[in-house]
């Protein structure tokens, strides 16, 4: 099976290329059509050229079958005479449309036209390059949508204009963009409101299959009998919807004074209820029990038998979750006899019954459960600063963790690079994908685990080894070598400037093929020893000879360290740190340091401000550790390259709406037609630079030693 991309493709390469096409795919206006022309005198592209090529992709991958769908539909007019509506295409759910309307326009039967009206599952509108986009949609593409009875029944509109698709959709009688994030009100946009300077991507035509769940869909939502693909995939963070159940959820905890960090364990457990209900429908078939009713959601006191019976049905999943999720569950955050509490759940089922966390896009869902409601509860005291997240993907791709590799963050947060490594291995064959047994993670703040345990959850089996250590976390505390591995202290006094590795018995320390972290970092955030013991700890580092600023010492410097001190020999590192320390002489003698014992890769500045919370300029650094110490001499003798870039453009702005934290995506602009670009799928291309920086990056590998060109680019 190919995709529509690839089979657009195919006819650019077959068919499309003669200046004809020998007969139609499908019939028009209910005949075979032979010798269409579809290339003028210059060989350039006419109408029929996109219509046919839109036509054939949606057959030859497996969208569609032709016998459903016709091009150059007549519907008549209401008056008398008028000439007929005339659709470029239209899709029916029954491959006896074609003898009902052959019929109607032979005889003129009312009840074949009521047949085709019926059945119609969707309109398609084709065109070579018109860009009032507007007028297309309201001039063309809404009335044909309205032929669909009854007025309120869903019906889809695509319109293809040169390669660039749209699509809408009528639903309960508004019409709106399929895309519910391009509908900027809501279900209250007018046109001016449908996001029309952003096409879709091929990815998002519906499958027949899909499209006629869509249209035959009782209005009467029965939410006691559903199955996690019948809830609604989250198309993106930035729909009004979402800001808004998000915002009603805030909202709640505010009025309930849940705006603390028991609410924030509130709010992780009834996520994870959510997923584990999900998980077990996709499993074992079990109907999803996390909803509510609107009686039970209505309720003046816990003791009313609705919101008991809500209760119950809660405890029902968090009885059969508690086996698998018992990290997550072992507080019992929720005292179900707290009515503040129970109101907390609420509206977190009201927000998210409708979506499903299973199915929706792992990138968008992360920003929006994770980085929101982590937002709400950071502390910044602790430096809680959240990685956006193209930063993260551009870290990992370029990193490269796959197969058997131990990947950790020791200061993991929510878990969002760890959490990203492992969905981006998905995308790999299966022999490349990660392990989430082999993912590690070490926080101070026992609430950012739980997080990041939700996350993973979320994305793989809930393996990946995620610790709290209170107080100094992975500063002092380290995995060891063990079934199963866990944390023990560094010694102060035994372990100093960087030996750690001298223990008074067999204890040996892990070490991981991958470190990828963003620690905290900048003059406010420094390590400050106020004690004996807090000056023997920082005195296990080396660097702290190196770099201390009278009584202190930058953390990322710290976690410089210890992301260099934790990996293996091959290890490789991937690590956001303060422009300064990569620049300024200060810390000449700590990048000293560091060349003197990995294999410097890359530097990548990025613009300022990028990590909108801190607005302090940050470089990304890359490197290997190599097997010994007379492999990096050879390396330093030859005088080897570094890959250095400035990253302009990241693709994205930071906003917020309605207390929802989002990064608001940047597009790329074609200077001729002032159209928004898109890729080979139909995609709007970000204005971003990671992309073509990744492609430069494993260009100039294949220049560099093979070690190198093994651990950042090899699959196997």
């Amino acid at each position: 099976m190919i995709s529509f991309t690839e089979a657009k493709a195919q006819f650019d390469a077959g068919p499309g290329k003669a200046n004809e096409i020998a007969a139609s795919i499908v019939p028009v206006d209910g005949k075979q059509q032979k010798n269409i022309l579809i290339r003028n005198a210059k060989h350039e592209p006419l109408e029929e050229y996109y219509k046919w090529q839109f036509i054939y992709a949606l057959i030859n991958s497996s969208l569609y079958i032709k016998d459903y769908i016709g091009v150059e539909i007549r519907f008549p007019k209401g008056s008398k005479g008028a000439a007929p509506l005339k659709l470029d295409g239209a899709i029916f759910d029954d491959v006896e449309w074609l003898q009902h309307y052959r019929d109607y326009w032979l005889h003129g039967r009312s009840q074949d036209l009521e047949w085709l009206n019926a059945h119609l599952l969707a309109v398609i509108e084709f065109k070579r390059d018109d860009k009032e986009i507007d007028k297309v949609f309201t001039g063309q593409v809404k009335p044909a949508m309205k032929e669909k009875d009854p007025g309120d029944a869903y019906v889809l509109g695509m319109y293809y204009n040169r390669e660039r698709l749209y699509l809408f959709h009528r639903r309960d009688g508004l019409f709106l963009r399929y895309d519910e994030a391009k509908n900027q009100k809501g279900k209250d946009s007018k046109v001016g409101d449908l996001s029309l300077h952003l096409p879709d991507p091929y990815s998002y035509i519906p499958s027949s299959e899909d499209l006629r769940k869509r249209v035959h869909r009782s209005n009467q939502i029965d939410r006691g009998h559903r199955n996690y693909d019948d809830l609604d995939i989250i198309p993106s963070i930035t729909t009004v919807q979402l800001q808004t159940a998000l915002s009603d959820v805030l909202r709640t905890l505010d009025n309930t004074g849940l705006v603390n960090q028991r609410g924030y364990q509130v709010l992780i457990e009834a996520f994870a209820l959510k997923i584990f209900d999900e998980k077990r429908n996709e499993r074992y078939h079990k109907k999803l029990e996390f909803y509510i009713t609107h009686t039970e959601a209505n309720f003046k006191s816990i003791s009313e038998k609705p919101i008991q019976d809500f209760i119950k049905r809660m405890n029902d999943i968090r009885r059969d979750a508690t086996g698998q999720y018992k990290k997550i569950l072992s507080t019992d955050a929720i005292d179900w006899k707290d009515q503040n509490h129970v109101s907390a759940v609420v509206a977190v089922c009201k927000a998210f019954q409708d979506f499903s966390f299973v199915s929706s896009a792992k990138s968008d869902l992360y920003q929006l459960v994770f980085y929101n409601f982590a937002n709400q509860f950071q502390q910044q005291e602790k430096a809680q600063f959240l990685t956006p997240l193209e930063v993260i993907k551009f870290l990992v791709r370029i990193v490269n963790p796959r197969n058997n590799d131990t990947v950790i963050d020791p200061c993991c947060g929510i878990g969002d690079f760890l959490s990203l490594a492992f969905v981006m291995a998905q995308d790999k064959d299966v022999q490349c994908r990660l392990d989430d047994a082999n993912i590690y993670g070490v926080d101070l703040d026992e609430n950012m685990i739980r997080l990041a345990m939700l996350n993973m959850l979320l994305n793989g089996d809930g393996a990946a080894k995620l610790v709290h250590k209170v107080d100094k976390g992975s500063i002092l505390s380290k995995f060891i070598e063990g079934n199963p591995p866990n944390l023990r202290d560094l010694i102060p006094g035994r372990h100093k400037n960087g030996n750690w590795q001298d223990w008074p018995d067999k204890t040996k320390l892990m070490q991981f093929d991958v470190v990828l972290t963003n620690p905290p970092f900048g003059g406010d955030r420094a390590y400050r020893p106020k004690t004996a013991n807090e000056r023997e700890i920082i005195e296990m580092y080396e660097t702290w000879n190196l770099s201390s600023v009278g009584d202190n010492i930058d953390l990322g410097v710290v976690f410089l360290e210890n992301a260099y001190q934790i990996l293996k020999p091959e290890g490789r590192l991937g690590i956001v740190l303060s422009n300064s320390i990569a620049s300024i002489n200060h810390w000449r003698q700590v990048r000293e340091w560091l060349m003197e014992r990995m294999r410097i890769v890359a530097l990548f500045d990025l613009p300022a401000n990028v990590f909108a919370e801190t607005g302090v300029n940050t470089t990304l650094i890359i490197a290997y550790k190599p097997k010994d110490s007379a492999t990096l001499k050879k390396l330093v003798e030859s005088d080897y390259s570094v890959f250095v870039r400035d990253i302009q453009n990241v693709g994205y702005e930071k906003r917020t709406s309605k207390r929802n934290v989002f990064f608001n995506p940047v597009y790329r602009m074609d200077e001729t037609t002032f159209e928004v670009m898109t890729d080979a799928e139909g995609q709007p291309i970000l204005d971003e630079d990671f992309t073509q920086t990744i492609a430069d990056f494993r260009q100039w590998t294949l220049g560099q030693e093979e070690t190198l060109q093994r651990l950042f680019c090899k699959e196997a």
